[in-house]
């Protein structure tokens, strides 16, 4: 099985560098791609950046790597992309992850999901930063550990403002997902997740489980997050079988 790891937002591909070594160590053929700029793609101005861009830089990476047998794995924001890319590739998917996560319906951008306030609190963040093209990351001391956010803080990019204000549209007149796993950080509240982890908690479907950490987890327990991923491959091997 081929696991692809999707990045949260003003992040990259560093975000999954330990866990995805860790993968690769048990075996597993695994891409971690940077989205359109953001990190080392950041050259990218991000007025020419919006949510289709990051849908197309993973459903782009499925069709010209010609993956199959994916469990695609959404942390954060990354919930937004893999819905969408999974949506425009849904045979190569086989099961996907979302990871303290944004899961939108048909029609739902991400301000949709974090609320009113958050929305209005990152456009004037944008206003402020280079007149409305990009978001600054916040400071959020209660999403991730002191010492993390040292350490972690000088990688985060601005991100495309676009990415939170283009909703998802799904290209298929009927969304059959494959199976799909939420993981809650349950420290982390108040939140946007602990919502989106009640709606789809017991919904056909999804199975669910929690980790008693911060968001931030992909990059402060990588062990635990790597865990999770191949527990939740091999049961989807075993249910192929």
């Amino acid at each position: 099985m081929t696991i692809l790891l999707v990045h949260g937002a003003w992040s990259g591909s560093w975000s999954w560098r330990k866990a995805g070594d860790l993968l690769r160590k048990r075996g597993y053929e695994v891409f971690a791609p940077t989205l359109t700029g953001l990190a080392e793609r950041a050259h990218v101005a991000p007025q020419h950046v919006n949510l289709t861009s990051h849908i197309e830089d993973i459903a782009g990476l499925m069709r010209y790597e010609n993956l199959e047998n994916v469990l695609i794995v959404g942390h954060s924001y990354g919930g937004m992309v893999i819905t969408g890319a999974a949506d425009r590739e849904t045979a190569r998917v086989k099961g996907m992850i979302y990871v303290d996560a944004f899961a939108p319906e048909n029609g739902q951008c991400l301000w949709d999901l974090a609320g009113e306030k958050s929305a209005n609190a990152q456009r004037a963040a944008a206003m402020a930063h280079d007149g409305g093209k990009s978001v600054p990351r916040p400071t959020t001391p209660g999403n991730t550990a002191p010492g993390a956010a040292a350490q972690f803080g000088p990688l985060f990019t601005p991100q495309p403002i676009a990415t939170s204000s283009e909703p998802f549209v799904s290209t298929r007149p009927k969304q059959d997902w494959p199976p799909r796993h939420y993981v809650l950080c349950k420290a982390y509240h108040p939140s946007p997740f602990h919502a989106i982890a009640a709606r789809v908690k017991d919904a056909p479907g999804w199975t669910y489980g929690e980790f008693d950490a911060l968001h931030d987890v992909v990059r402060t327990h990588p062990e635990m997050v790597a865990d999770m991923i191949e527990a939740v491959a091999r049961r989807l091997a075993i249910a192929k079988a």
